[in-house]
């Protein structure tokens, strides 16, 4: 019996994720024929094709022309002109450069030129723009998915997977996952749905696997559906539509027993963790997990880790699973291993990295735990120095008195290159209020011993946990800032109320008077929103978050750092370097050299536009319509032809005038300023001074905004 299993868009595209090579392990080791497909890495390679993104452009043009057509634009109407125009202007650039955008990923020198990597990823990012135009008001970006119309009921859910119009998976999975499942012949497909931008991609590949391939046997698991796993039970359509059975928790015994199950023809009431039709829901009993030291490594094969958008695989590993903390109030995650702690063995992880580093030819890995204790990681740090293992490793950690010096120390010796911290606040009260089991005089003695073990720290802080006060919340900000050369970077986000934290469990305890919630028009909704008896709102939480993450970060010392680079690319960029300092002197930013404020314009010099210049002739105020977007404005917007022009490479739009249409009209790269100024005083018969200045000034401004060089004319 043959099992498939899919890893679904939508997830960052910068390595694999753990579950399929954890489950298929473990599989293997049963003697289960099984093949692992990550799907979303095949989304990439499709988007991310000249062909695909040319392909979007006669139904860009149409939509654009229609609605430039229109008697007024409602508001909406006016975001998707706007959105509608940058994509056609900026679609034959982004087609032409994606294949060079990528490669940058992959090569092993240009990766590492912060400059050329922040162009190649706005390449990227402008490239899902335009797909995300072309299925309007669908959003979706290297890491997130969005549809405007799906508000998280049951009813959305069946609308959103059937539509061809907003969905773009829908043609992506007739196209490209079907032919493979039809050859592959699998008898049960398991799709892992590990995070929120997942969850409607992949129900839309399953209601079609499902529609394609009756008698195989489709099963869903992960995080998010384990979380959902209550939801799932009140709905007998989704085991008709989408998919048969459903895991929740952990899945490699689940997963073995089904395929057992279905091989000796027993009921699938003896698997464990299951929720599955049988002429009704049946929701099967929990059992504790497989011990972790059972479990085999994880296994690879199938994978093109080649693929992926790193200079090198970086492989993801656990030496944990589970929280050993586990009481934050704000978190969800240990809901996924039935809130258990298991801890590998350091000998077992150590093999672990040396059997994967022989096999793969790779020395980085990327740890996924919860929260590496510091116990585990004494004991397989001492492991990879005695056996004389070489790798780069980036793990999450706690911020506690456990990580000393000499812990940190010996952390780095082993290869421990970056550690992200969860600090989440620099409030004493609001730290002991969400039971994080810290103080910020700890977590800043932590930070201290990191740095000066020579690892990269990265803080993770959020703003608006209940009852957090502006004043409160600036303590973390402060702390970010009075700390700043200790902590080499950080991220500042805002609370959400996630299902199945405390929070949502216990909202009277944490200072939440109401959650707002509708069990049927938002039931499939990961977080709620919430009132509290005092503190900040989420929206001020999320302002204030934003306009503190400018301020500081033109002040951190690793400012050049944070600018260009995330957080994906710091394992490939800190190992790639002895030392942390040598990192943030090869990305320093050398400061500008003094530009001239007037720029002289030669008259026997020959003006060249930008060849990505795009100016076109509207009948609707581009450049109004952007104010109104900008101010959110409700007001509907009339025809008014302008003229504009648009560069793409740095997103800058211009309206013009008659007279400086005219003058880009006569910027051919034959004409020098003297032939275009005597055209355009024959042309308006007017005063040739008078033609000159505004000629001039023009020019100025485009040369000004990069817009326009200069050569000169040859004799």
């Amino acid at each position: 019996m043959k099992t498939l299993l899919i890893f679904p868009p939508q997830w960052i595209p910068y390595q694999t994720y753990l579950s399929l090579p954890s489950l298929t392990a473990y599989l293997k080791e049963n003697g289960i024929d099984t093949v692992q497909y990550d799907f979303n890495l095949e989304a990439y390679n499709a988007f991310f094709s000249e062909e695909y993104l040319r392909s979007l452009k006669t139904g860009l043009n149409a939509e654009f022309k229609r609605l430039d057509s229109s008697r007024s634009l409602s508001p909406l109407d006016q975001h998707y002109y706007n959105d509608l125009f940058i994509a056609g202007a900026s679609l034959e650039k982004v087609a032409g450069g994606i294949s060079k955008a990528k490669a940058v990923f992959h090569d092993s020198t240009s990766y590492y030129d912060p400059d050329i990597l922040a162009q190649a990823r706005e390449t990227l990012n402008q490239a899902m723009a335009i797909i995300s135009t072309a299925h309007f008001p669908t959003r979706l970006d290297l890491s997130s998915f969005e549809m405007g119309a799906y508000q998280r009921s049951y009813r959305d859910i069946k609308d959103a997977t059937a539509d061809n119009a907003q969905n773009p998976y829908i043609k992506l999975c007739r196209e490209k996952l079907l032919p493979f499942v039809a050859e592959c012949r699998p008898d049960i497909i398991g799709i892992s749905i590990a995070g929120d931008s997942q969850l409607l991609p992949s129900l839309t590949l399953a209601r079609q696997l499902k529609a394609a391939n009756p008698k195989v046997h489709i099963v869903i698991g992960g995080y998010i559906v384990t979380l959902l796993g209550d939801v799932i039970a009140r709905h007998e359509e989704l085991f008709k539509l989408f998919f048969d059975s459903a895991v929740v928790n952990e899945g490699e015994q689940p997963l073995l027993e089904l395929v057992k199950c279905f091989e000796s023809g027993r009921s699938l009431s003896e698997v464990p963790n299951l929720i599955y039709f049988d002429g009704h829901i049946q929701v099967n009993p929990n059992k504790p997990s497989v011990k972790i030291n059972s479990l085999p490594a994880p296994c690879f094969d199938g994978l093109n880790l080649g693929d992926y958008l790193s200079p090198e695989p970086v492989l993801p590993l656990l030496a944990s699973r589970g929280c050993y903390w586990g009481k934050c109030a704000f978190c969800s995650h240990n809901e996924a291993y039935g809130w258990r702690y298991q801890k590998r063995d350091a000998v077992k992880i150590a093999e672990d990295m040396r059997v994967l580093s022989a096999k793969h030819q790779i020395d980085k890995f990327a740890f996924a735990d919860e929260g590496l204790a510091p116990s585990l990681a004494n004991k397989l740090s001492e492991e990879l120095i005695n056996r004389g293992i070489k790798a780069s490793c980036s793990v999450n950690v706690r911020l506690e008195l456990g990580f000393t010096p000499e812990l940190c120390f010996k952390m780095r010796k082993a290869g421990f290159r970056v550690l992200f911290l969860g600090l989440e606040s620099g409030c004493n009260r609001i730290l002991e209020h969400m039971e994080k089991g810290t103080t910020k005089e700890i977590a800043a003695q932590v930070c201290r011993n990191i740095y000066r073990a020579d690892i990269w720290n990265h803080l993770y802080v959020f703003l608006g946990f209940p009852t957090e006060s502006a004043a409160e919340a600036g303590e973390t900000i402060d702390f970010l800032a009075e700390n700043r050369d200790i902590i080499r970077s950080f991220n500042i986000d805002f609370f959400s109320l996630g299902k199945g934290s405390a929070v949502s469990k216990l909202p009277e305890k944490y200072g939440v008077t109401a959650v707002i919630e509708n069990k049927t028009a938002d039931e499939f909704k990961l977080s709620r929103s919430y009132q509290t008896s005092c503190g900040l709102s989420s929206q001020e939480a999320c302002e204030m978050s934003i306009h503190s993450w400018a301020e500081l970060i033109n002040q951190h010392p690793s400012r050049d750092i944070f600018k260009r680079l995330l957080v994906a690319d710091l394992l490939p960029y800190v190992s790639r370097y002895s030392l942390v300092t040598d990192l943030l002197s090869a990305a320093e930013i050398p400061p500008k050299a003094a530009q001239p404020q007037d720029y002289p314009v030669n008259a026997s010099a020959v003006p060249l536009l930008s060849k990505q210049l795009n100016s076109e002739v509207l009948n609707f105020n581009l450049v109004k319509i952007r104010q109104n977007i900008s101010r959110k404005l409700t007001q509907s917007a009339t025809p008014e032809k302008t003229t504009v022009v648009y560069e793409p490479v740095r997103s800058r739009l211009i309206m013009l005038t008659r007279t400086e249409l005219a003058i880009l009209s006569l910027c051919d790269g034959r004409r020098d300023l003297e032939q275009i100024v005597d055209a355009l005083s024959a042309g308006y018969n007017a005063p040739r001074d008078i033609i000159e200045k505004d000629c001039r000034q023009f020019l100025r401004l485009l040369r000004e905004m990069q817009i326009i060089s200069f050569k000169n004319k040859p004799a």
